[in-house]
């Protein structure tokens, strides 16, 4: 089982254009509404793959029962944290006009309270001794504590359990000293969260972060660059490039959290890490493919993890 961990799920709407003009009506050609957040995606993509996911969050109001109607359909098992003031869970638009950029609109999640965070914290150590890694990603909602996944990452150490973290900012940096098995920011992520100047190399600053977070703390680190690749790293000196299959991606929101889902679930099923980080890269690409976020065909997984490249860089020491 992949414990996923999160604490800002939403209803995801999202809105095809013909063409995107400012200040003017548009009318959309298509719309779809979905559960979703880093949370979810990542479980429905490992439930997808044929993998067990339980889900961990706050969910609240009409938006949130959307989200655990969603969720059970696609046999996704959820631990809800119910919040006391019953706020609804939040809503964003992704609007994606044909051959323009995407735009995405995230409404911030509501506050929690200490009551609220105390029943998630004991959803999580109750399945910790069943799971088989723990995955905590996307943000938290105010209310929660800096170092929330960091208590998270000891508690799964603990109890033998390897912790991912998708994450950035406070969360990434105080997971960090938790020393967790895994973290899997992207460069911007990466740069922001441990001071790094942007440089104009992004391969070289990728390996600059990955350096970083496994003198920190981190047993593997994989900083994400985008359509150009990752740099995958391990604190005990190795390094690699993964490059993904060039793809016409329809709508790229969710490939990161497909990427967590794949390389735990490979994990889980006995892969190496940068075997399972060019599978995960696999299951990004197969997500970009589709309109909505967190949604990959199993078939084009397959087939586009034959085309990721993954080369060692070099050993360190």
């Amino acid at each position: 089982m992949i414990l996923c961990v999160g604490g800002t799920p939403a209803v995801q709407r999202t809105m095809r254009f013909a063409s995107l003009r400012a200040g003017e009506v548009n009318r959309a050609s298509e719309v779809q509404v979905t559960a979703s957040g880093k949370v979810v995606n990542a479980a429905r993509v490992v439930t997808t793959l044929g993998g067990r996911a339980v889900v961990a969050t706050f969910l609240g109001g009409d938006a949130g029962r959307f989200v655990a109607r969603e969720l059970a359909a696609e046999e996704v098992v959820h631990d809800a944290v119910w919040v006391e003031d019953d706020a609804p869970t939040r809503t964003c638009v992704t609007l994606l006009p044909d051959g323009g950029p995407v735009t995405e609109l995230v409404e911030e999640a509501p506050p929690v309270s200490e009551g609220d965070i105390a029943a998630l914290e004991a959803a999580v150590t109750g399945r910790l001794p069943e799971a088989k890694v723990l995955c905590l990603t996307g943000s938290v909602p105010p209310g929660v504590p800096d170092d929330a996944y960091a208590r998270f990452v000891r508690a799964a150490r603990d109890a033998g359990v390897p912790a991912l973290v998708d994450a950035q900012g406070p969360l990434l940096r105080s997971s960090l000293a938790a020393r967790p098995f895994l973290v899997k920011p992207n460069l911007q992520e990466a740069s922001a969260a441990l001071g790094l100047d942007p440089g104009e190399d992004p391969e070289a600053e990728a390996l600059a972060a990955v350096d970083a977070l496994v003198g920190s703390g981190a047993r593997w680190a994989l900083v994400s660059m985008g359509a150009s690749g990752s740099v995958l790293g391990e604190a005990a000196g190795g390094r690699w490039i993964v490059e993904p299959p060039r793809v016409e991606a329809r709508n790229p929101i969710g490939s990161g959290d497909s990427l967590a889902a794949g390389l735990l679930l490979a994990v889980a099923r006995g892969a190496s890490v940068p075997d399972a980080a060019a599978y995960g890269t696999a299951c990004a690409a197969a997500n970009a493919l589709t309109i909505t976020a967190g949604v990959v065909d199993p078939e084009a997984v397959d087939a586009l993890a034959r085309r990721v490249r993954l080369a060692p860089l070099r050993n360190r020491r």
